[in-house]
């Protein structure tokens, strides 16, 4: 399987259903007018949970196994709390 790459230019949030941190980076990105991509990561898991997360690794840098996993301009950013820092932190 081929997993899609982050877009270069914005946010990236791989996400799947029912997380409510997911939802929480969609919403606070859009309060912020940020500009992002949503990939839902429902069928990656189904298809092929393990070579996903080795795909993150390599996009990341490091290993993270909880969602949301979020990049910006294809720059590996963590999850929702990090995500908030960041913007918030430039809020200022």
């Amino acid at each position: 399987m081929e997993f899609t790459t982050p877009v270069l230019s914005g946010y990236t949030i791989y996400g799947k259903t029912n997380c409510p941190y997911c939802v929480k980076a969609k919403d606070i990105l859009e309060e912020f007018n940020e500009e992002y991509t949503y990939i839902n990561c429902d069928d990656y898991l189904l298809a092929d949970k393990e070579a996903f997360l080795e795909f993150i690794e390599k996009a990341a840098g490091k290993a993270h196994k909880t969602f949301p996993m979020i990049f910006s301009s294809a720059k590996f950013v963590g999850g929702y709390m990090d995500l908030c820092k960041i913007l918030l932190d430039a809020d200022e």
